[in-house]
């Protein structure tokens, strides 16, 4: 018997038995994410329940519950699942335009309506169940972190940067100049933010 319960407001746990049968639907997962944005984006981590996607979809809560079992894992989804490997082109084109590619990347991630509300979210839904961050966001920050220190490993190679530069120092300045000036500043959108902040990485304020 599957355990139904009312939305809780963070985690939405029920109990439900793995999908058999039919494969998943690729146009019901499109319809309940572009459902859930739009809560995110209007009205915050909160207004996403499964309830009222399914409202929205007409998709009932079970299907909802077994493609992603809390709203974190929905919310994570809408997040990082379309996340894309850091671009790769220091070899080809130099450390300016790698550091540069890197942080548009991120900026056009983080600039997306629903992002602050989903990663509210999910920090609060880590700082509850631990678990979830080790399982939802440290795989993803892991691969990152080792994919941007390759990408040095081969600035390095050409003399492109010093030996001694750290690439999780680099990674925690690009990657918090860019959340907090996205999501957390007063400051207006800069058309020339990215490049500001690239030159201060590559030139330092001396």
């Amino acid at each position: 018997m599957i355990a139904m319960t009312m939305d809780s407001p963070l985690t939405e746990s029920p109990t439900v038995a793995p999908g058999r049968g039919r494969p998943r639907d690729p146009e019901a997962d499109e319809n309940i994410l572009s459902a859930a944005r739009t809560l995110l984006a209007k009205n915050g981590f909160e207004a996403m329940s499964f309830e009222a996607i399914a409202q929205m979809t007409g998709v009932t809560r079970p299907t909802i519950y077994r493609r992603w079992p809390t709203k974190a894992h929905l919310a994570n989804e809408i997040a990082n699942g379309n996340g894309r490997d850091i671009p790769d082109v220091v070899e080809t084109e130099g450390l300016r335009a790698q550091i540069l590619a890197f942080l548009a990347q991120l900026m056009h991630q983080y600039e997306r309506p629903e992002m602050g509300a989903a990663n509210a979210g999910l920090i609060v839904s880590y700082q509850r169940n631990p678990e979830l961050r080790d399982e939802l966001h440290t795989p993803l920050e892991s691969k990152a972190r080792a994919d941007l220190a390759k990408i040095l490993r081969k600035a390095r190679s050409r003399g492109l940067i010093r030996p001694a530069v750290d690439p999780d120092a680099l990674f925690d300045i690009a990657v918090g100049a860019v959340v907090f000036r996205t999501m957390f500043s007063s400051l207006p959108r800069s058309e020339t933010v990215v490049e500001d902040i690239c030159d201060i990485v590559l030139n330092g304020i001396d």
